[in-house]
């Protein structure tokens, strides 16, 4: 008689083996999430980095001291099919230094980050909750940072793209 060679394995093991197989892939997936933004550098034809100068219909919004914040009268203001209530582009000295996308309703905001999710990665969850924000999920590139922060409060959600300085590198 032939006995089953099936192997009694303890659980906690099993599941510990689980988590960080799981944590791998996700590590994975950020990983190859931050390439692709540093790749993108930017939000749809537009670089960080770029001289005012090459943007075209442009209003300024609002500036101060080397800070100067501006529209695009030619932006579309969704992201596959979902709404966007602006999008506004940030310079310092001239250069494109920040793109902030601003998505009304906690659902669409969600919605988005799911969309921004499966370009790059799952993120890092940077505070679950905060005074100003109740939830905030950041990809870190070596180029590029991309932040979600919403406000549940405000029933808004931001999406924030920003320059890494070479200041910060150091």
């Amino acid at each position: 008689m032939a006995l089953d060679s099936t192997k009694i394995v303890d659980s906690t093991k099993l599941d510990s083996v689980k988590i960080v197989d799981s944590l791998r892939i996700v590590e994975k997936l950020n990983a190859q999430g931050r390439e692709k933004l540093d790749k993108k550098n930017g939000f749809r034809d537009v670089q960080l980095g770029t001289q005012i100068k090459f943007f075209k219909n442009i209003v300024k919004e609002w500036q101060t001291d080397d800070d100067k914040n501006y529209r695009r009268k030619t932006d579309k203001l969704s992201i596959n099919g979902m709404p966007l209530t602006e999008i506004v582009y940030g310079f310092y000295k001239g250069r494109l230094t920040h793109i902030y996308l601003t998505s009304p309703g906690i659902e669409n905001s969600r919605n988005l980050l799911a969309f921004f999710q499966s370009i790059y990665g799952p993120g890092e969850q940077v505070y679950e909750e905060t005074v100003e924000f109740d939830n905030m999920v950041q990809w870190t590139g070596e180029k590029v940072i991309l932040t979600y922060s919403e406000v549940a409060s405000k029933q808004e959600g931001f999406f924030h793209f920003s320059a890494v300085s070479s200041a910060a590198k150091k």
